[in-house]
């Protein structure tokens, strides 16, 4: 059964995924990438430490699949009440 990595990429810090996870098929791969991603994100995009989150899938070693989740927030001038 192939090995999956699920490698952590959050601003330019790379957190490599040592131990990895066996799956049968590469839906479960694919559902955990996203997973692991959107949980990842949203921790770090609500306390500001990151504006993009890439989890990238190694299968025995050989990249995969790769998940990308960015925050892009434009804040907009509030209208003046003396308008």
């Amino acid at each position: 059964m192939p090995r999956f990595h699920f490698h952590i990429q959050e601003n330019g810090r790379f957190i490599e995924d040592e131990e990895g996870q066996e799956f049968h098929d590469w839906d479960q791969v694919r559902r955990e990438a996203v997973a692991t991603g959107t949980s990842i994100a949203r921790d770090a995009f609500v306390n500001g430490t990151a504006r993009q989150v890439t989890v990238h899938v190694n299968r025995d070693g050989s990249p995969f699949m790769k998940v990308s989740i960015s925050l892009d927030v434009e804040d907009q001038p509030v209208p003046s009440a003396e308008a």
